[in-house]
């Protein structure tokens, strides 16, 4: 196990082993602002077209594998 597998495990032992709300509020706001950091710093323009794609896969506006690669072939063979 790495030093970072080690820290990881210590870590998960202690937030599992809590019963603080308030502790486990404070670290799920600090790992979803990591997650999200990456996001605020995408262009605007980006940001907008990533919004689109999950509204349209919320509403099931969406394609198979097998049907997108139809497409292709399709648009290839004009």
């Amino acid at each position: 196990m790495t030093k970072l597998d080690l820290k990881q495990a210590a870590i998960a032992k202690q937030v599992f082993n809590t019963t603080d709300e308030q502790v486990l509020d404070q670290v799920k706001a600090v790992l979803e602002s990591q997650n999200n950091a990456w996001f605020s710093s995408l262009p605007a323009k980006v940001r907008k077209e990533i919004e689109t794609s999950l509204g349209q896969a919320d509403r099931g506006e969406t394609l198979s594998h097998k049907e997108a690669m139809a497409m292709v072939q399709a648009w290839r063979k004009r």
